[in-house]
C-alpha cells in the first residue's frame, strides 16, 4: 500500500518542516525576546520581534527588513542558496519585515555597507527577472516551498541574480533575444551580463532515516538502481536492487515499502544538473553485475530517455504521467516533502539535507569497481566533492559561451565566464558522482546602484574567507584559477579575447 499522506495532511507536514528549518538558520540575536508578540511573513519566515536589536557583521548593519535604498535586493537559484544566506527566505515586499541573511552566510559575512536580501525562486525565475522587465523583481517575494511570485525588491532591474544555468544564445545577448529588448528602460541601458561560477555542490538523494534505521544506517545505491529510481523501473524499496546494493540487507526489512519520489517543479537549475548527469550516467551499456538479474533484463532498464532539461522531463512530468512521482517548488519544498512523506526520495542539494530538522539521510553513490566490489561514496566526504569538481578550472572556462553550445553574441564575452557541465558529468573513480555549481549575474553597467556593494561581493565569494564559510557547510569553493579569473574580469584587465573595460561599472 502506498504510504501516501492526505493532499491536504502533507501540505500542513511540510508548512511546520519549512517553518522549522527557517526557525533553525535565522541567527539566535535576531530570535532573542523582545516586548511585543512576534510577527512574521507566512510559512517559510522565521517569526522576527518588533524592535529586535540591529545584528552587526563587518561593520554593517543586518537588519530585519529594508529600512533604506541602500540594501540589495536579488534572487534565484536554490541549490546555492543556504550558503548565500542559510535559506532565510525574506517573504514579503522590501517595505515589509524581510528576514535578513542568517549569521554564516556568505551575505551575512560579505562586508557591504548595504543588507543582501536574497529570495529564493529557482534558477529560471531568477534569470527572467533578470532579463526581462517583466515585474517580478518588484512583487512580493513567495514563502519557502510555494511557487515563485516575485524578488520583494524596491525597484527593478535586481541588483543580481543566481542561476544553476548560464544564459544561452536565445536569452542573450544578440538583437532579439530577451535579454538585449528586456534590460532597455527607455534610454537606460543596464550593460551587458557579467555572468560567473560562484560555488559547487553535491545533489543527492534523501530519504527519512527513521524509516530504514532498523535495518541499515546508510542506504547505498549503485549507478545501475539510482537510474532505475530516477526512471521508475524501480518503484519499491524492498526491489532486489536495492537490496543487493546494500550487502543482501533489505533496507525494508523485506516489507514492500512504495518508493514516493520527488522533483522539481519550478524551472530548476538542480533539475538541468541533475538530468544532465542522468543523460550521461544512465545511458550506457552497463557491465557485469549490472547487466543481469538483480539489475538489468529485457523488462529492466536503468536508461533514461527523457534528456536533460531545467523543467523536470521525466516521469511525473505532463508527458510522463506517474503516481509516485511529485512536483515541489524549490529544494527546500523538495526537501520538506521528503522530511513529512514516509518512505520518500528525491534529488536536492546536500547542503539543505544536511541542515534539516527532522534530519534527512543522504544515500551513498557508486562511482566505479574495486574489482567486482561496488565503491559507494558519501556526499559529505568533502575530498570526494572537491575531486568531483577538480575540473571547474579557468582552463575550462569559454568566455562569451551560451549554456546552449553557442557564442553569446555580447560585446563584451570577457564578461561571461561559462563552463560547460559535461566537465563535472563523469567525475573520477572515487569522486561523489553528482555535483553541480552556480552562478551569479550582474549587469555590466549599474548606473550608479551599488556598484560599490556589488564590487565587494564579487570579490569576497573569490575570497579565502568565503572559502572557510563555504567548506563548513555542505559545499565546496571552486578552484584559486577559477577566482583570480572572475576578479580579473571585474577589474578588466584579463581573461579571453578583446578583453577591455571592467565588467562591472
Amino acid at each position: 500500500m502506498m504510504h501516501f499522506a492526505t493532499k491536504k495532511k502533507r501540505i500542513a507536514s511540510m508548512k511546520n518542516a519549512l517553518a522549522t528549518l527557517a526557525l533553525a538558520a535565522v541567527p539566535a540575536l535576531l530570535l532573542s525576546a523582545c516586548n511585543g508578540n512576534a510577527v512574521g511573513g507566512g510559512p517559510g519566515v522565521a517569526p522576527v520581534a518588533p524592535n529586535a536589536p540591529a545584528a552587526t557583521s563587518r561593520g554593517h548593519r543586518v537588519r530585519r527588513d529594508d529600512n533604506g535604498p541602500q540594501d540589495l535586493h536579488a534572487g534565484g537559484a536554490t541549490f546555492p542558496a543556504y550558503a548565500y544566506n542559510l535559506g532565510n527566505q525574506p517573504v514579503g515586499s522590501y517595505n515589509q519585515p524581510q528576514t535578513p541573511p542568517g549569521q554564516g552566510s556568505i551575505f551575512y559575512a560579505a562586508p557591504t555597507v548595504g543588507t543582501v536580501y536574497y529570495c529564493l525562486t529557482g534558477s529560471g525565475f531568477g534569470r527572467a527577472a533578470f532579463e526581462s522587465n517583466n515585474g517580478t523583481t518588484t512583487d512580493p517575494c513567495a514563502p519557502l516551498g510555494a511557487t515563485p511570485t516575485g524578488l520583494g525588491g524596491r525597484q527593478d532591474p535586481p541588483d543580481f541574480v543566481g542561476s544553476d544555468i548560464a544564459m544561452a544564445s536565445t536569452e542573450c545577448c544578440a538583437s532579439g533575444t530577451t535579454y538585449y529588448t528586456g534590460r532597455l528602460t527607455g534610454s537606460v541601458t543596464w550593460g551587458q551580463p557579467f555572468e560567473f561560477p560562484t560555488i559547487g555542490g553535491p545533489i543527492v538523494y534523501g530519504y527519512r532515516p527513521q524509516d530504514f534505521k532498523a535495518n541499515v544506517s546508510k542506504i547505498k545505491l549503485s549507478t545501475w538502481t539510482y537510474c532505475a529510481i530516477a526512471n521508475g523501473t524501480i518503484s519499491d524499496w524492498n526491489d532486489d536492487a536495492i537490496t543487493k546494493d546494500n550487502g543482501g540487507t533489505s533496507v525494508t526489512g523485506g516489507t514492500s515499502q512504495p518508493i514516493t519520489f520527488f522533483f522539481r517543479s519550478d524551472k530548476s537549475g538542480t533539475s538541468y544538473l541533475y538530468t544532465y548527469h542522468l543523460n550521461i550516467a544512465c545511458n550506457v551499456s552497463f557491465k557485469a553485475p549490472y547487466n543481469k538479474a538483480p539489475y538489468g533484463g529485457p523488462s529492466r532498464s536503468a536508461a533514461w530517455p527523457y534528456g536533460y532539461n531545467q523543467l523536470w522531463p521525466g516521469p511525473g512530468s505532463g508527458s510522463v504521467p506517474n503516481q509516485h512521482f511529485i512536483g515541489e517548488s524549490g529544494n527546500p519544498g523538495v526537501l520538506a516533502a521528503i522530511q513529512s512523506t514516509p518512505y520518500a526520495t528525491g534529488y536536492l542539494e546536500g547542503a539543505w539535507a544536511a541542515s534539516a530538522n527532522p534530519k534527512v539521510g543522504q544515500a551513498l553513490l557508486q562511482n566505479g569497481m574495486n574489482g567486482k566490489k561496488a565503491i559507494f561514496v558519501d556526499p559529505t566526504n568533502k575530498k570526494a566533492v572537491a575531486n568531483a569538481l577538480a575540473k571547474v578550472t579557468a582552463a575550462n572556462i569559454t568566455y562569451g559561451g551560451g549554456s546552449d553550445g553557442n557564442p553569446l553574441g555580447s560585446t563584451t564575452p570577457w564578461c561571461q565566464l561559462y563552463i560547460d557541465p559535461s566537465h563535472i558529468a563523469t567525475p573520477p573513480k572515487k569522486a561523489y558522482p553528482i555535483v553541480g555549481f552556480s552562478y551569479w549575474l550582474f549587469y555590466g553597467q549599474n548606473n550608479g546602484i551599488h556598484v560599490s556593494d556589488k564590487k565587494t561581493l564579487v570579490t569576497f565569494i573569490t575570497s579565502s574567507a568565503a572559502n572557510k564559510l563555504v567548506s563548513k557547510l555542505e559545499y565546496a569553493p571552486l578552484s584559486s584559477s577559477v577566482h583570480t579569473a572572475i576578479t580579473n574580469a571585474l577589474n578588466g584587465t584579463g581573461g579571453g579575447s578583446g578583453t577591455g573595460q571592467p565588467c562591472l561599472q
